[in-house]
């Protein structure tokens, strides 16, 4: 019997014998009473033809044929099913015009699928033999010449191959004579070798193990080894990962060396969706360089500690708790770290602070502790705890007014406000060898203190806006100090006990703005705006020296000096002012913007561009000074010229003039008809470069596929990675058709940073001189080849005349290999790294690396 072309047929238990009833007896009368030999239908399909063999109870089908049991599908060119035995044969057929072999098997259970030249299945066992199977597990590829699966889906192959190479012929592969594949659990492999290019290598294994469970798992980390010329051979980054749950895993790292030296890293990473994430790091170094004994021999040790802890702000919307510890050694970068951005730190700066918000209140508390450590100097200042409560602005005329009153904003009182602000501090500020003594503990200082500004805004003669504020400051401190002579030193005494101070000052500020037009060129197509901001404010605050407040008291040393000193001078908030002070604050900013006109096919429109974005100039005078009257000139400017180059200039002047032994005198400079004495300068030139072009190149490429709604296939250099592959024939397909697939743009084609600064500063003494600064710093980074991939970092000094820290690195993306190359190739940490690894993190410890550290390179200078 045969069924035409595109018909199918469904075979359902006890009706095997449907289609031949001359059959159907013979087949129905000795095993009437047996069990069916399948529990579901087959359902079986071909596009050209189906036969059925009622004889042989056998049916055969051709051109794209398909068997489906449950959740097996079984697709080839050509397939024949026996009714009896439940053993169906499947294989391609050879195309008469190009002699290929087309239609070759695919084997669907499940999401597993795989593909062979030759299948060979029973679906009643589910028990096949296969020949030349290609299957996907995981990161990696199987391939196996003969393959058996037994009921349970298990794979056991002979002379079988496992890669993480997608090419049909890949570059790289492991060989072993049997191998055993559980999908989704493992691969178990007997010995095994290497084989690069097709070429065997030594590298061989007993045995091997490959996991392919999803999700987190504990397990060994392979170290890296090499040698060292100062420590010796080592073994680095190996150590064991515990994947705990899905919210927390622990990684211990170490490495260790032939000469003695040892490091441990404990890496602890934690997150609760919606609620918070963080990691926490420890880490601790013992280095030892070179053999006891030597005259070269030395032994350090260094640890540091740092946290990381985020919340979700969904998770309490009136609460954060955050942290930031970076806590350790003043060596302990310099030994363990090769980054130079890392390396080059000297300040070390941690805080962990909890901030609550009262709902329904204006009340605010936050409580919080800071460290800093000078990995320089040596010092640590250590703030804990301190403790800030504040109160939301308040507008006092609100008290007076009903809820559902309109405020009228051109009232003066209704812009009156003020707002409170408290807080609490215990701060150490010592050396980080005594940080933990007993008797730095007593050195703890503690204080208060609390401000209350008040403010307000109003207009007057329409264009003019006055902002008056008086501003409240309270401080409590549990020590003060007393200086007394004692023989012939004046010393300093802390006294214990609890004092107070309080300063006040008045503030009135008048500020306006100016505009002007300007119209330039043919028909005045050019508009230049010119902004003026000018201020004049004024300022009072009397002299807290003065004996009505007993702030401050005197002494006399030996020769009979009196100094005057405030007794809160050495309070973590400080002390109180000396000197009254009635002082005119003048300021002026400047901003000049074009407008430039432009004829285009959709009308006119106008180009902005930004001449100068800010001009200012501010300085101030007190009424009340007997010398010194005038504050210094601060100048600042700001523009970006040609789109590209950011420019921004500080200064400060000096109105006074400067004796021979470089001490100001109260004569002013501008008596000489100049300005001023510029006492320090800093201007910064900035720019980032890349190419325009090839943004507006995409641009124009895709618009002019979605005008055309398709895209050439054969000619597109699409990127992305989010295509999904059911088969490794689609991805090699894919890669022909898209070869930068594989090789990924990781920036644009190339980037250029650059930044000048150059500072001087004039220092006043008696030994007074110039100190200049100049230098330049350059990122460069680039795709130099379809798979060449390179970074520069770098500077130059030109007061020191020498290179600054410089970093080389380049990357070759090798398809399923990739190399990495990183230097520092002068200075005082330079070392170098060579490593060419597997890029699936199924092989991420098949690598091979080549790496000379800093400590080897000093043995040769």
């Amino acid at each position: 019997m045969c069924i035409n072309k595109g018909e199918a047929a469904i075979i359902a238990p006890h009706d095997t014998a449907k289609h031949d009833t001359a059959k159907k007896v013979v087949a129905a009368r000795p095993k009437a009473t047996k069990k069916a030999p399948i529990d579901d239908k087959v359902v079986y399909h071909a596009r050209d033809s189906i036969r059925l063999d009622a004889a042989n109870k056998k049916v055969y089908l051709y051109g794209d044929a398909s068997v489906k049991y449950q959740d097996l599908e079984l697709k080839a060119a050509y397939i024949d099913l026996s009714m009896d035995s439940n053993i169906a044969n499947a294989h391609g057929v050879e195309n008469k015009d190009s002699g290929k072999v087309v239609g070759k098997p695919e084997f669907h259970q499940g999401a597993d699928v795989f593909y062979a030249d030759v299948i060979r299945y029973n679906f009643k066992s589910k028990k096949g033999r296969i020949n030349d199977i290609r299957t996907k597990e995981g990161e990696g590829y199987v391939f196996g010449k003969i393959v058996k699966k037994d009921s349970d889906g298990v794979y056991y192959m002979k002379n079988g191959t496992y890669t993480t190479c997608s090419e049909p012929d890949p570059h790289f592969y492991i060989m072993a004579v049997k191998l055993k594949v559980i999908p989704h659990d493992q691969i178990i492999t007997g010995p095994a070798w290497m084989v690069i290019e097709g070429v065997p290598t030594p590298l061989a294994i007993p045995f091997g193990f490959f996991p392919m469970e999803q999700g987190r798992h504990s397990g060994i980390l392979i170290p890296a080894y090499g040698v060292s010329a100062s420590q010796g051979y080592y073994l680095q980054n190996g150590g064991y990962y515990l994947g705990l749950s899905d919210h927390i895993d622990v990684q211990l790292r170490g490495d260790i060396y032939t000469y003695g030296g040892w490091a441990q890293r404990d890496i602890i990473n934690y997150n609760q969706r919606y609620q918070y994430n963080g990691n926490i790091t420890f880490g601790y170094a013992l280095v030892k360089q070179s053999v006891q004994g030597s005259t070269e021999y030395s032994k350090e040790g260094s640890w540091n500690l740092s946290w990381i802890n985020q919340q979700d702000p969904k998770a309490r919307p009136n609460s954060t708790f955050m942290a930031q510890v970076n806590a350790g050694s003043t060596n302990y970068y310099t030994n363990t770290s090769y980054n130079p951005t890392t390396f080059l730190t000297n300040t070390l700066q941690s805080n962990v602070s909890f901030s609550q918000n009262f709902q329904g209140t204006p009340f605010h508390l936050t409580a919080s502790a800071d460290n800093s450590e000078n990995t320089i100097q040596h010092t640590v200042v250590l703030d804990l705890p301190v403790l800030t409560f504040s109160v939301d602005r308040i507008y006092p005329a609100k008290w007076f007014q009903s809820d559902n009153a309109v405020v009228n904003p051109n009232k003066w009182y209704n812009n009156v406000s003020f707002n409170v602000t408290t807080s609490a501090k215990n701060s150490i500020s010592t050396t980080d060898s005594l940080l933990f003594k007993p008797q730095t503990l007593k050195q703890m200082q503690n204080g208060v203190t609390t401000t209350i500004p008040l403010s307000g805004n109003f207009r007057i003669f329409r264009y003019f806006t006055v902002t008056p504020s008086f501003n409240l400051t309270s401080t409590q401190y549990f020590q003060t100090i007393r200086k007394n002579l004692r023989d012939t030193t004046v010393v300093t005494d802390t006294v214990q006990g609890f004092q107070m101070f309080n300063t006040y000052n008045l503030n009135a500020t008048l500020t306006t703005n100016v505009y002007s037009m300007y119209s330039l060129g043919i028909h005045r197509a050019i508009t230049i705006r010119d902004v003026i901001y000018p201020s004049i404010g004024f300022t009072y605050q009397p002299d807290f020296s003065s004996g009505a407040y007993d702030y401050f008291q005197n002494v006399q040393d030996r020769y009979g000096n009196t100094q005057r000193y405030s007794i809160f001078q050495n309070g973590i908030y400080g002390g109180p002012s000396a000197g009254k002070q009635e002082a005119i604050n003048l300021s002026l900013a400047n901003n000049i913007e074009m407008k430039v006109r432009q004829h285009t096919d959709s009308g006119v429109v106008y180009k902005k561009v930004k001449l100068l974005e800010r001009l200012s100039l501010s300085t101030s005078y007190n009424t009340v000074a007997d010398s010194f009257k005038w504050g210094g000139i601060s100048v600042g400017a700001t523009t970006t010229l040609f789109k590209k180059l950011a420019v921004n200039y500080n200064g400060t002047i000096d109105p006074y003039e400067m004796n021979a032994y470089g001490e100001n005198v109260n004569r002013l400079v501008w008596d000489n008809g100049q300005v001023g004495r510029f006492v320090n300068n800093s201007l910064t030139l900035s720019t980032t470069l890349t190419p325009g072009s090839s943004k507006q190149q995409t641009t124009q490429t895709q618009g002019q596929q979605s005008q055309t709604g398709q895209t050439n296939n054969n000619n597109s250099n699409n990127t992305s990675t989010g295509v999904q592959f059911t088969s490794p024939d689609q991805y090699f397909d894919y890669i022909q058709n898209r070869p930068a697939y594989y090789a990924p743009l990781e920036l644009s084609q190339w980037s250029v940073t650059m930044n000048y600064s150059i500072s001087n500063t004039v220092n006043t003494g008696i030994n007074s001189s110039n100190s200049s600064l100049q230098g330049i710093t350059v990122n460069m980074s680039a795709q130099v080849t379809k798979y060449w991939y390179a970074s520069i970092y770098t500077g130059y000094d030109f007061v020191g005349h020498q290179f600054t820290s410089t970093s080389i690195s380049a990357k070759r993306d090798m398809h399923c290999w990739e190399l990495i190359f990183n230097t520092i190739p002068f200075g005082f940490h330079q070392d170098f790294s060579v490593e060419v690894h597997v890029k699936s993190s199924v092989l991420q410890d098949l690598k091979l690396t080549r790496q000379r550290s800093w400590e080897d390179t000093q043995q040769y200078q």
